[in-house]
């Protein structure tokens, strides 16, 4: 028996001979793309900690199966011919509609720089971080406006692209060794990341705290043979299991931020359902899987105009999450004219694909209003909760110098009685009573 280890140019046994569902990956990408408006849309209400990062994650797992996937596609090609070929790609499709949407918020930026209560930066300062932004280097910046701070994910996916082909050579030529390789280096991203996560709270966007995700993606489409090998008729099972964790993630969410790192971390198993759908080719038909594949197509443009309609306070914060469906249109428009133009051919095709027929747009119209007014209403209801509120402690303490005067800071605790509702008051202006 011939004991040479195996070449890995005959693509490795991780390479089994299924390819892959890319549609099920748009699908997974729209919904990391629904947590991330979820979290930015209804960030004012205090209740969505941790599904905005749950969301990039999983955007970043995709991303780091699809830069796998696309580096072994050229089997015949030199190591530094499929390099040069894959960082082509990618500065041609992401980086267009990166520089147009940072340069047409010049304009924005200096109109709105007024608006009451928006989080805004002068136009010098805005104009200070743009190369930061223009060289996805903004991730080590800590003191980005907030019209570019979003821009940190695709900073940290890009300088995953660059490193990419560079991994993937470092792995070496043969199975073994690129288990051993990429598997230890995966090991050690996960443990700093979030090791690092939990030290350096202020540090959780710089590349080696964040980029975990996508390395984990990356050794997942080089070991898809071990997910191949599930039963099929435990893909389901696993799948609702999923979808199951998903919705107690979000009923989870809303109990606050003391709740963010258990979100986070179921939000984490997102893997799972999402890689099994890939490769077992479970797709969402009808109406909700046109809109999650539509979505997932378009997650680049409307994650680069979600930010200035959401946080950063252009718009009312009741209007927040109105701002994220705007934004959704306008990421469409802005994929249409900005980022499909720069995909191959294939990518483009795939696109059209996912597009709604003429005679079928008034559904998901339909839907979009009734979702949004849906939303609308709930945060009308959030909002009236507060402001009476507000108005009930106003009637118990007419005026806010006697409510510090209620009595000597520590000479008891406070026992108020009434409507459920004083539990949104402020109660650090009690003077450290214990209420």
């Amino acid at each position: 028996m011939n004991s040479t280890p195996r070449s890995a140019d005959v693509e490795t046994k991780g390479r089994s001979s299924g390819a892959g569902n890319s549609t099920a990956l748009d699908q997974w990408r729209g919904l990391a793309l629904v947590f991330v408006l979820i979290s930015h849309g209804l960030y004012f209400t205090g209740r969505v900690y941790g599904i905005g990062r749950v969301g990039v994650n999983l955007f970043f797992f995709i991303s780091g199966v699809l830069v796998f996937k696309s580096l072994t596609s050229h089997r015949d090609a030199t190591a530094l011919g499929r390099s040069l070929h894959f960082w082509k790609r990618r500065a041609r499709r992401l980086y267009p509609a990166l520089a147009a949407y940072v340069l047409v918020m010049i304009p924005i930026v200096f109109a709105l720089r007024n608006v009451p209560g928006a989080i805004t930066p002068s136009l010098e300062d805005y104009l200070r971080t743009t190369p930061l932004a223009l060289v996805y280097g903004i991730n080590y910046y800590a003191g980005a406006p907030m019209a570019l701070g979003h821009l940190w994910s695709l900073a940290c996916e890009m300088q995953f692209y660059l490193l990419g082909p560079i991994i993937f050579i470092v792995g070496g030529k043969t199975f073994l060794q690129r288990n051993t390789a990429w598997g230890f280096l995966l090991l050690g991203l996960v443990a700093w990341g979030f090791y690092g996560a939990l030290k350096w709270p202020e540090h959780k966007y710089h590349f080696e705290i964040a980029v975990w995700p996508m390395m984990l993606g990356f050794f997942c489409e080089h070991r898809k043979d071990l997910f191949q090998k599930i039963p099929a008729k435990w893909f389901r099972g696993i799948i609702v299991t999923g979808v199951i964790s998903f919705l107690a993630m979000t009923v989870i969410m809303f109990c606050g931020y003391a709740m963010k790192y258990f979100v986070v971390a179921i939000g984490t198993f997102a893997f799972i359902p999402c890689f099994l759908a890939y490769v077992g080719n479970r797709t969402l038909g009808g109406p909700l899987g046109n809109t999650m594949s539509w979505l997932g197509e378009r997650t680049y443009s409307i994650y680069l105009w979600q930010q200035p309609f959401t946080i950063c306070n252009y718009l009312p914060s009741s209007l927040h999450p109105l701002g994220a469906v705007i934004a959704t249109v306008i990421g469409g428009v802005w994929f249409r004219f900005c980022e499909r133009p720069f995909l191959s051919a294939k990518r483009q095709q795939v696109s059209r694909a996912s597009e709604f027929p003429r005679k079928k747009k008034i559904g998901p119209l339909l839907a979009l209003v009734g979702g949004s007014l849906l939303v609308l209403a709930v945060v009308g209801g959030f909002i009236a909760r507060s402001q009476y509120a507000s108005v009930l402690a106003m009637k118990v303490f007419p005026q806010r110098e006697a409510a510090l005067q209620l009595g000597v800071a520590g000479s008891g605790p406070i026992l108020l009685l009434g409507d459920s509702r004083i539990a949104a008051w402020d109660c650090s202006d009690l003077a450290g009573q214990h209420v």
